[in-house]
């Protein structure tokens, strides 16, 4: 996790995931200020919110300017993934 940039415009207070779903449903985030739970980098405690916007490219776009200040830059979506069946596949 980098030093906390608490006067940065554009992110959030750090939030928990419940909190960023409620907050950005069905929508796509970058989160900066990641807090690990533990080694795995598969959960979280809390996280900032850098960026967010309904196509996966918009929180990009928007925590373009954080790029070089952060080392870690999570992209991750606050819906539910739906998978096609795999009589659709081609």
């Amino acid at each position: 996790m980098n030093v906390a940039h608490a006067d940065e415009p554009g992110l959030t207070a750090p939030m928990t995931w419940d909190e960023i779903r409620a907050r950005y449903p069905d929508e796509w985030v970058c989160l900066v200020e990641i807090g690990w739970l533990d080694d795995s980098n598969v959960a979280f405690a809390t996280a900032r919110v850098a960026g967010h916007g309904k196509t996966s490219r918009a929180p990009l776009d928007q925590a373009r300017p954080l790029w070089g200040r952060y080392r870690e830059i999570g992209h991750y979506f606050t819906g539910k993934v739906v998978r096609p069946s795999p009589g659709r596949l081609l």
